[in-house]
């Protein structure tokens, strides 16, 4: 770094300040990216909730107006879509997890 000082004075310091620079914005940027990842989950798991719920719901509604075999299909094609999003969920949490376990 000396080295550096004599070629270009106060070169050194510029460097660290540069690497510390860089250091903040990459922080900046992940921090960012966790941030807005964890609100497409969540934006998508309600999203799953409200579609599946609007599903059960109109299923029920056709099975309250006569139509039985139209209802209980939606009704439980709603409430498939549910557990079968729900399952896999769990399913990739478990895979991811054993994942990190192998690799740490």
């Amino acid at each position: 770094m000396e080295h550096y000082d004599r070629i270009v004075p106060g070169g050194a310091e510029r460097i660290f300040a540069q690497f510390e620079s860089q250091s903040l914005h990459r922080q900046k940027i992940e921090y960012l990216v966790i941030r807005s990842n964890a609100f497409v989950q969540i934006f998508g798991a309600i999203s799953a909730l409200i579609l599946g719920l609007v599903a059960i719901g109109g299923g029920l509604f056709l099975v309250y107006k006569g139509k039985s075999v139209e209802g209980f299909g939606v009704f439980f094609t709603g409430l498939a879509s549910l557990v079968g999003v729900y399952i896999y969920g769990k399913v990739s949490q478990s895979s991811e997890r054993e994942r990190k376990s192998e690799q740490g």
